[in-house]
Parts: C-alpha cells; sequence; structure tokens
C-alpha cells in the first residue's frame, strides 16, 4: 500500500469517527423559504434544481475540507467527498451543470445568507445565530 492511499484510508477512518454532529439546513432570517425536505435538498444540493415550491433559490456551500460539508454531504446527498468532487466535475465537463456558490466558513456562510435573502447553506447548531432562519435539522 502506498503512502497516499494509507493517508486516505486514515483520513476516512477519522471523518467516520467525528459523524455525530447536527448539522441545520438554514437560510436568510426573513425568507420566504419555510421548510425544506430531505429529497428537494438533494436536488438542490446535486445542482439538479434551483427552485423550491416553484422560487428560485441559491445554495451555498463550505469547503470539500471543512468537516460539516463532509457530514452534510454524507448524509443528504449520499456521497464522500471524492464522490462529490467527482459528480461535480462530470456536471461540469458535460454542460450539466456549474459549481454551487462555496465560502470559505461557517462565519462567512453567515454573512452570505443574511446578504442574499434567497440563498440555502448549512452550518453546525454551535454556528446559529439571529441572522439565519432554521430550515431542517439532520441528526
Amino acid at each position: 500500500m502506498n503512502n497516499k492511499a494509507l493517508a486516505t484510508g486514515i483520513l476516512c477512518c477519522l471523518l467516520s469517527g467525528f459523524s455525530t454532529a447536527e448539522v441545520m439546513v438554514v437560510t436568510h432570517a426573513k425568507s420566504d423559504i419555510a421548510a425544506v425536505d430531505m429529497a428537494a435538498l438533494k436536488k438542490l444540493f446535486l445542482g439538479k434544481t434551483a427552485k423550491l415550491k416553484g422560487k428560485k433559490v441559491r445554495p451555498v456551500t463550505l469547503p470539500d475540507t471543512n468537516a460539516i460539508k463532509v457530514e452534510f454531504d454524507s448524509k443528504v446527498v449520499g456521497k464522500d467527498p471524492g464522490k462529490m468532487k467527482a459528480y461535480w466535475a462530470n456536471r461540469i465537463f458535460t454542460g450539466k451543470g456549474r459549481p454551487l456558490d462555496q465560502v470559505s466558513s461557517e462565519e462567512a456562510m453567515l454573512v452570505w445568507l443574511s446578504e442574499n435573502k434567497n440563498s440555502i447553506g448549512y452550518m453546525s447548531a454551535d454556528s446559529i445565530s439571529s441572522k439565519v432562519k432554521v430550515l431542517l435539522t439532520i441528526p
């Protein structure tokens, strides 16, 4: 086994051991979006739709290395970081989609959502503030 494969295996084991965080799906505090279900959320974050109940929505995501993103992708989309990267590379290459908007941190997510009323994102329960409205809690 080469060092890269060993390091990847160790990283996956470590990440899977920490997958107990609650992920909160959030939007602007005064957004018209009232709720979202897992199926609609999956379609949004796979770039298969840009609407929720007929209204245009901009999903925003965290960097691939962020533990909350790894948790979200695993629980909502059912893909690990490598599969998500491959999925988006294929969508972009085939012209079926463009990458989602991305922010650098949960703090940046709060700022983004407070400035973009029709955006939807996710963060840990610890990062929630009055600037956002919780749409769904993913245990």
